[in-house]
């Protein structure tokens, strides 16, 4: 288990990052913690490919543009 935070956007296929911290402004946390992406949160990369990422958090998909999943500091679990 990795304790290095690295972008959201970096992470690959198939694995699972726990969420440390937001790095953007207040609007963009908010919106993130509404989608369920707060700290703590598990999720799982769906896809991480040219274009926006999916994730997968609990049951639900979304899909984040890679600004904002820049913004989105992890670590593997």
């Amino acid at each position: 288990m990795s304790s290095i935070y690295i972008p959201l956007n970096a992470m690959e296929i198939g694995k699972y990052a726990e969420v440390n911290n937001i790095e953007g402004g207040e609007l963009m946390g908010k919106k993130l913690m509404e989608m369920g992406v707060n700290k703590g949160a598990v999720v799982e990369i769906v896809r991480n490919d040219a274009g926006p990422l999916i994730i997968k958090v609990g049951e639900t998909r979304l899909v984040l543009g890679r600004g904002m999943a820049q913004k989105v500091m992890v670590r593997e679990v």
